[in-house]
């Protein structure tokens, strides 16, 4: 969990010289976009250096049984494109929890992150309190720029592979109404959590190891609403995994992305290196629960 509250959880505090985003001033053109058969192609097509895509997000953290609570989170930014694919983030995250979550509530603090080139920096969040004077970010190093954690979307459809993989799944198809401005197909279906591991750089860096038992056959159902130009423009997941051995909970991800503006022009930067202080610095000062999420909605 502290991998998903620091390296995948985005921040409050703004700093408007780091992120540069416009209007894109190139629009794929319409013969570009009818060449583009289909949404991994489609994909592939925005593969440029310094342009993107926006996203926002809500998730929605459910309990089992009589008590259940409810956590809330949402998610937004930018993602920025290289010419293979994801190079950098930067993700604002907000949680709204139960009001009886006590002590955990510092633990879910608003944050903000930014990945580029294999390094996380994370302002606000659970060791906002802790940073030594004049420092604003914590630094963490491994693995490419965030996108998936406990509280987030766990299908990433900015991976072509991911994208492939999980459309080869589909059942079923329908009119899925406008997004973006844009008529969209629904397609709609189901892929284990080990599939996923299997073609997933964000679920591999979110896990750390292969799920077996059930874990690896853990469904994940979900919809993809796809353009008429084959972008995707709205992704939704739901799975419900359990924590028993922990404290006997069991808990259903409801995950809602959207994605606008495709082909935004964006630059993301690190923070200014005198506010920057590294992960190591601040380990041994901050204790948590070993589950933290699961805490909330014990009892």
């Amino acid at each position: 969990m502290i991998a998903a509250l620091t390296g995948a959880t985005a921040a409050a505090l703004i700093v408007p010289t780091l992120v540069t985003v416009a209007p894109a001033s190139a629009r794929t053109t319409p013969a570009a976009q009818s060449a583009a058969a289909d949404p991994v192609s489609a994909l592939k097509r925005h593969f440029r250096t310094h342009r993107g895509v926006k996203l926002t997000e809500n998730t929605k953290i459910v309990g089992e049984g009589k008590k259940n609570k409810t956590i809330f989170t949402r998610r937004s930014g930018v993602l920025e494109f290289g010419r293979t694919g994801l190079v950098a983030s930067d993700l604002t995250t907000g949680f709204n929890l139960p009001a009886q979550s006590g002590e955990l509530k510092g633990l879910f603090a608003p944050s903000r992150t930014i990945s580029l080139k294999g390094v996380s920096y994370t302002s606000g969040g659970i060791f906002a309190e802790s940073m030594p004077e004049g420092k604003k970010w914590l630094r963490t190093r491994g693995g490419t720029a965030s996108l998936v954690s406990a509280v987030q979307q766990i299908i990433s459809t900015v991976e072509p592979g991911t994208l492939k993989a999980t459309l080869a799944r589909t059942g079923a198809r329908r009119p899925g109404g406008t997004w973006d401005g844009t008529r969209t197909t629904v397609h709609s279906g189901t892929i284990t959590l080990a599939e996923l591991f299997r073609v997933s750089p964000a679920v591999r860096a979110m896990l750390t190891k292969k799920p077996t038992g059930r874990s690896a056959t853990l469904p994940v159902t979900w919809k993809i609403y796809i353009g008429s130009d084959q972008l995707v423009r709205r992704v939704v997941s739901s799975y419900t995994e359990s924590t028993r051995g922990l404290n006997s909970t069991e808990l259903t991800y409801v995950n809602d992305t959207r994605y606008t503006g495709w082909g935004t022009k964006v630059t993301i930067k690190a923070p200014p290196a005198d506010q920057v202080v590294e992960f190591d610095e601040l380990l041994g000062d901050t204790t948590q629960p070993e589950d933290p999420i699961g805490e909330i909605f014990k009892g």
